[in-house]
């Protein structure tokens, strides 16, 4: 069984995004300075199906003609799933981690639906969208003929999986529609605006502070932005590899290597730190107590 995050059912994320709003600049934003932060999560082709489902008895219930899932366009929706677990669009139109509007990650979206969720069904997520202004105006777009639609979940700290969903919708039919119900691995590298950088988001986590002599463990950075704290999202863990000089202040107590992985060498306490390898420089680190095997570790230490 999954392990879940454990708060409520469901988050919208921000209002919906519509390009075609009247007053809303389409200027393109300068890039910034930025890096890049690796995420490995899965699309659950399955729940897509079925939040499209939903969708489309929702839009027949309306007198509104039903979507077809897009291929490409579910290959950005996907994208900007994972983007979220970096990023929480605070405003609206939609923007992502590297400052631009979400339009930028394909030209054919109109209109974007996100929401991040606990344990929540497809038919939660999608009966979240319709009590909320914004998004039901998405659900109900007239001229809307495709949408890519993701499921995506990501592995946050300690565990715990966080969902995101996301729609993309478009007034272009689509090209090559999508009926896959598998459940697929990415990994995807996040571009993301210096600003976001900060080393306060950044930590370096591990099991507890605490290990045996000749345990290994595996170091695990995690990211956790203003909005995500806010709303109370867990930590998402970011891949080592966005993370370079791995190091150890005493290699006799603990050792670590080039993939954050350490092994408790004899007792005694220890700092492992690693760098951010692109973008803002951000060194993120944590103490390490090794004790000996016939030592009972304390979980809360």
């Amino acid at each position: 069984m999954r392990k879940l995050l454990r708060r409520a059912a469901s988050i919208a994320l921000a209002a919906a995004m519509l390009f075609t709003t009247a007053g809303v600049s389409q200027k393109k934003v300068e890039a910034a300075s930025t890096g890049k932060l690796s995420v490995t999560g899965y699309q659950d082709y399955n729940d897509a199906q079925k939040i499209l489902k939903e969708v489309n008895k929702y839009r027949k219930k309306n007198g509104r003609k039903a979507l077809k899932m897009d291929r490409g366009l579910t290959n950005s929706a996907i994208m900007r799933g994972f983007e979220t677990t970096i990023y929480i669009p605070e405003t609206s139109p939609h923007r992502r981690p590297n400052g631009k509007l979400s339009k930028s990650i394909n030209k054919k979206i109109i209109y974007e639906n996100c929401a991040q969720s606990a344990e929540t069904t497809p038919k939660q997520i999608v009966k979240g969208w319709i009590n909320s202004s914004t998004h039901r105006k998405g659900l109900l777009l007239s001229n809307a003929k495709s949408v890519g639609v993701a499921a995506v979940t990501v592995v946050s700290r300690d565990g715990y999986e966080a969902n995101t969903w996301v729609l993309d919708f478009s007034s272009s039919k689509a090209k090559k529609v999508e009926k896959s119900k598998a459940r697929k691995q990415f990994t995807k590298n996040i571009v993301t605006k210096n600003s976001y950088l900060k080393k306060s988001y950044l930590k370096l986590d591990s099991r507890y502070g605490t290990i045996w002599e000749t345990e290994k463990m595996q170091m695990k950075p995690t990211y956790q932005g203003k909005m995500m704290k806010e709303y109370g999202v867990y930590p998402t863990v970011i891949n080592t590899s966005s993370f370079t000089s791995w190091k150890s202040s005493n290699p006799s107590v603990a050792s670590v290597d080039s993939n954050g992985r350490i092994t408790g060498n004899k007792a005694g306490t220890v700092t492992i730190s690693a760098k951010l390898k692109t973008g803002t420089k951000i060194t993120i680190s944590k103490k390490i107590k090794v004790v000996p095997t016939n030592q009972q570790i304390d979980p809360w230490e």
